[in-house]
C-alpha cells in the first residue's frame, strides 16, 4: 500500500496555474524528496495533502484512504511541519509539546517529545516569545515527530538549524525511517535530498519534470574526466578524447571530457598515457535539476511566484488551523 497517491492533482486561482495534472506515489517506508525552487509548486501541493487548501482537480489518497471531507483517523497518523511554524508566544516549549500531545491523546511523557528535544538541545522551559528561528524550527519538529506517526511531511525542516544540530536531525529521522516511518521531503536544498532519499520528484512552475531514484538517474552514470597529462599540450586528437566525447576541451592545461558507460578502458587509456593529476566526478543533484531546469524554462506555464508565497502570516493560519483539527477529534 502507498502511503501516498496523488493523480491528477490540480489547482488554479483563476487562471493561474499553482499545480497542474502533479501524478507521483510514495511508497510505506520511503524516504521521499519534493524539490524545486521557490515558488515551484511545492507548498501548494503539501496544503493539499494537508487538507488545508482544495484542490481544484485530481485525487489524493493518504495511508489508503482517498482525501474527502475531514479525516481525523487519517490525521492522526500523520506529522506536519510547515515551513515556518508559529505558536503561542506565552506558552513554554514545554507547555506546547503537553498540548500538541493532547490533541493525540497522548500524554507528552508518554511520547518522544522529552527525548527528541534533548537530541536536539531545545531548552523547553523558555518561552516562545524568546526562541530563535533556529528553536521554533526545532519545537515544530520535535511536535511533528513526538506521536510516532506513521508519515511525515516536511516542508524545508532544515532552514534556521546549525549544521551539529541538522546532523542529528537528519540521523533522527534515519532511525525512525528505519523503524517504518515514510519521510516526505519537500526542499530547495538539493544536496540534502541527494544524502538522504530514496526517490526525488522535481517540480517546477507547478508542472512535475521527472520522478526518479536518486540513484538511477541516468545523467549521474555520466563520469566527468579532468587529466593533466605528463605531455604537455593539447592532447584531445592524438589520445582520441574527441571519440570518447565530441565536446572534449583542453583548458588551463588540463583535458576535460565526459563518458558513459564502464570506465575501465578509459583508465587504460590514461595509464598508458601517463598521468600527473586526475579528478573523476559525477553529476551532483543539483547540476542534473538545473539542466532540468533550463530545457523547460522556455514552457509557457501561466504562473507567478506570488501565488506560491509561503509568507508567515499564511504559514501561521494554515499551522493552527491543522493543530485546531487535531484538537477537534
Amino acid at each position: 500500500m502507498d502511503a501516498i497517491s496523488v493523480s491528477g492533482l490540480s489547482k488554479y486561482y483563476g487562471k493561474k496555474i499553482g499545480v497542474e495534472n502533479v501524478d507521483f506515489t510514495v511508497t510505506r517506508g520511503e524516504k521521499f524528496g519534493f524539490i524545486g525552487p521557490n515558488g515551484a509548486g511545492k507548498s501548494t501541493t503539501i496544503r493539499m495533502l494537508m487538507q488545508l487548501l482544495h484542490p481544484s482537480g485530481g485525487e489524493i489518497s493518504l495511508l489508503g484512504k482517498t482525501l474527502g471531507k475531514e479525516n481525523p483517523d487519517i490525521r492522526s497518523k500523520i506529522g506536519y511541519l510547515p515551513s515556518e511554524v508559529q505558536y503561542d508566544s506565552d506558552m513554554n516549549g514545554h507547555q506546547v509539546l503537553k498540548f500538541a500531545a493532547l490533541a493525540y491523546g497522548l500524554n507528552l511523557k508518554d511520547t518522544m517529545g522529552l527525548e527528541i528535544a534533548e537530541r536536539l538541545q531545545l531548552d523547553l522551559s523558555r518561552k516562545v516569545r524568546d526562541y530563535s528561528l533556529g528553536n521554533r524550527k526545532k519545537l515544530g519538529i520535535v511536535q511533528c515527530l513526538q506521536h510516532r506517526p506513521e508519515l511525515v511531511v516536511l516542508d524545508e525542516p532544515t532552514s534556521g538549524l546549525d549544521p551539529l544540530i541538522q546532523h542529528e536531525f537528519f540521523n533522527l529521522l534515519t532511525e525512525l525511517n528505519e523503524q517504518g516511518m515514510t519521510i516526505f521531503f519537500s526542499t530547495h536544498v538539493l544536496s540534502e535530498v541527494e544524502r538522504f532519499c530514496d526517490r526525488v520528484a522535481f517540480i517546477r512552475e507547478g508542472h512535475l519534470l521527472r520522478v526518479s531514484r536518486v540513484d538511477e538517474i541516468a545523467e549521474r552514470l555520466i563520469r566527468k574526466f579532468t587529466v593533466a597529462f605528463r605531455e604537455q599540450g593539447n592532447l584531445i586528437e592524438r589520445l582520441g578524447l574527441n571519440k570518447l566525447d565530441s565536446d572534449a576541451k583542453y583548458e588551463h592545461g588540463e583535458h576535460i571530457f565526459q563518458v558513459s558507460g564502464p570506465i575501465e578502458p578509459v583508465l587504460q587509456l590514461l595509464a598508458d598515457a601517463g598521468v600527473n593529476d586526475l579528478r573523476v566526478e559525477r553529476p551532483s543533484l543539483e547540476e542534473i535539476f538545473m539542466q532540468d531546469y533550463s530545457v523547460h524554462a522556455g514552457t509557457d506555464h501561466p504562473h507567478t511566484d506570488e501565488i506560491h508565497s509561503t509568507g508567515t502570516d499564511t504559514v501561521k493560519k494554515e499551522h493552527h488551523h491543522f493543530m485546531e483539527k487535531e484538537g477537534e477529534q
